[in-house]
This record gives structure tokens, C-alpha cells and sequence, in this order.
């Protein structure tokens, strides 16, 4: 990963305006070069050992920087991120499948895998699997933790258990859950060194399991 991917970011931030934008454009096209490249033989190396995501094209995966101001007050035109989500092809506009993450953003990077706010009914099949298969789901999860922490994470969950679950199961906290997946931050200088890649793929390797047990939730 080019350096140059944060400086970019960086000021972006400080100017996030379409004559500054349109002035750097040529700046932009390279820096999503370089994670368009980046992305392209982390495909690669994923389906190394997840074959389900076949042949993606790397630019569609990339999210588009500039934001949709049609719905909301804060007209800032652009994202101050990047990102991709590699899914295979027939998943890509659904929210209801588990995929690999990768977001670049000054000081705020993270890789994660999972469902992000699923619909309600995506959300209720996932909340009945892991009630009904709780001793597995707790496993993989549990051995995943050293890498990635806890994915019972405050921001992401209820306040209370959602009707028609029992409140004394022992998957209680994991029913509160809005989002389900992993998640680990890193620094700037951790993205830009040479091993970056190798480290993200590692880490995609070991949610595997947990990527495959929410798959067969999803497609049963």
C-alpha cells in the first residue's frame, strides 16, 4: 500500500469540496489504482482457501467515494474512506450474506467479516440459528477473540433480548446483536508495511469458519 493512499485521505478530510476534489482528481485515480491493485490479489489470495468467491472484478468491489446527500442534512460530497467488499458476484448488493471487509481511512483502517445490519428478516433467521446452535456458534467465535476481540460490542446491540427469545438462554448476549462481525483496527503504519497483505489474508483465513457458519444460516 502507497503512502500516498492517507496523505490523500488525509486532506480530503481537511478539504471535502468538489473544487479541491476535481483539482486532485489525477491524485485519487492513482491512489484507487493502488488499492484497486491491492484488492485484485487479495482476491487471489482468498480464494486460495474460499473458492466461493470466484473471479471478482476488483474495481467492483470498491465502494464509491462520493456520498448519497439526497436523504440527509450534512451535504459533504465525499467519503473520507475507502473500501471494498469482496462477496461472491450474486451476494453483492445483499446485505444478508457474510463477506470480507477492507476499510482505509487516516488513522481509522479495519478489516472485518460478517453481516452488517442485516434486514429483519435476515436478522431473525440469524438470531433462531445461533439460540438453536449455540454450543458451535460460542466455539468458533471464542477461538477467533485473540485476533479480534469480542464481537459483543455495545454500539452493535439491543438493549434488551428481542421478544420471543428467552431471556435466561445462554446465548442471551449474542441475541442482542444487531450487526454480527469481526473487527480489528489498524494504525497507518501497520497498512503501509510489506507484509499488510499477508496479514489481512491470515486473518480472512481464520474467519473461515465463522464466514462458512453464517453462509449455511443464510442459505438454508
Amino acid at each position: 500500500m502507497d503512502s500516498e493512499v492517507f496523505k490523500f485521505l488525509s486532506e480530503l478530510e481537511e478539504n471535502n469540496n468538489r473544487e479541491w476534489f476535481t483539482a486532485n482528481k489525477s491524485r485519487f485515480d492513482k491512489v484507487k489504482k493502488n488499492i484497486t491493485d491491492f484488492v485484485a490479489q487479495l482476491i487471489l489470495n482468498v480464494n486460495m482457501f474460499d473458492s466461493s468467491i470466484g473471479a471478482l472484478d476488483a474495481n467492483k468491489t470498491l465502494f464509491r467515494i462520493y456520498r448519497d446527500t439526497r436523504f440527509t442534512k450534512d451535504k459533504v460530497p465525499y467519503k473520507i474512506n475507502l473500501g471494498a467488499m469482496i462477496i461472491p458476484e450474486r451476494y453483492k448488493r445483499s446485505w444478508c450474506y457474510p463477506g470480507y471487509y477492507l476499510h482505509l481511512q487516516n488513522n481509522e483502517s479495519f478489516v472485518s467479516m460478517g453481516i452488517y445490519m442485516p434486514d429483519p428478516s435476515a436478522q431473525k433467521k440469524l438470531r433462531i440459528a445461533i439460540d438453536d446452535d449455540f454450543e458451535i456458534f460460542a466455539d468458533i467465535v471464542k477461538k477467533l477473540e485473540p485476533d479480534f476481540g469480542t464481537i459483543l460490542r455495545e454500539e452493535d446491540m439491543l438493549k434488551r433480548i428481542p421478544a420471543g427469545f428467552d431471556k435466561n438462554s445462554p446465548a442471551a448476549e449474542y441475541l442482542k446483536l444487531k450487526s454480527i462481525y469481526l473487527f480489528k483496527h489498524f494504525s497507518n503504519s501497520e497498512v503501509l508495511k510489506n507484509d499488510f497483505i499477508e496479514t489481512v489474508t491470515g486473518l480472512y483465513k481464520k474467519c473461515y469458519p465463522f464466514k462458512c457458519w453464517l453462509a449455511s444460516v443464510m442459505e438454508d
